[in-house]
């Protein structure tokens, strides 16, 4: 059984009310330390060149994202030159889902309402093979500081970052976009 758990007493007891074959299973599963993903750069480097270069073991994630790897057998990628320039994301594997779900073309226009940190923005983005334009919007300043980092180390070019509310996007674009994303809260 648990020594420590983040979750609150009531959920935990509504869990194990709903869940009484799978509770153990799915106490348990908060001990296990959580998969790092990563999400490649494919404007920068393949996804076979990353493999080649990374001094961390990748698995492929699946055929859902062919750029999409979880890092085994330890190692911080968060924190290799690698990552500060850019060739990959760190980014959950159940988050990378989302980019295929949309389905951006290149050449159109995209609005992702609630974009920070930039995790599914640099997705996105890639997906479009830099063309067209991607609003990332995001409400809160200092995420959208973030979420410019992450852009401008991803190399975008085709993206306008604004600080905005759904009603002030509304206004200034109108119905425009051949696309939208909202992931609120993410799900990252």
């Amino acid at each position: 059984m648990m020594t420590y758990s983040p979750l609150p007493p009531e959920f935990l007891a509504k869990m194990k009310r709903l869940l009484p074959d799978e509770y153990a299973a799915f106490v348990a599963a908060y001990n296990v330390p959580p998969h790092v993903g990563l999400r490649v750069n494919t404007l920068k480097v393949t996804p076979e060149l990353l493999c080649q270069l990374s001094p961390f073991a990748l698995t492929p994630v699946g055929a859902h994202e062919p750029a999409g790897f979880l890092v085994t057998g330890g190692g911080k990628p968060g924190q290799h030159p690698h990552h500060a320039a850019g060739l990959y994301y760190l980014q959950e594997p159940s988050a990378m889902v989302v980019g295929g779900l949309v389905d951006p073309q290149p050449g159109e226009l995209v609005l992702d309402l609630a974009a920070a940190p930039g995790g599914k923005a640099t997705h996105l983005a890639t997906r479009m093979h830099d063309q067209g334009l991607l609003v990332a919007n995001d409400i809160d300043a200092g995420r959208s500081r973030v979420l410019a980092q992450n852009l401008e180390r991803w190399g975008v070019r085709n993206t306008l970052i604004t600080n905005s509310t759904p009603e002030q996007l509304a206004k200034a674009f109108g119905p425009v976009f051949d696309r939208v994303l909202v992931d609120a809260p993410c799900s990252g």
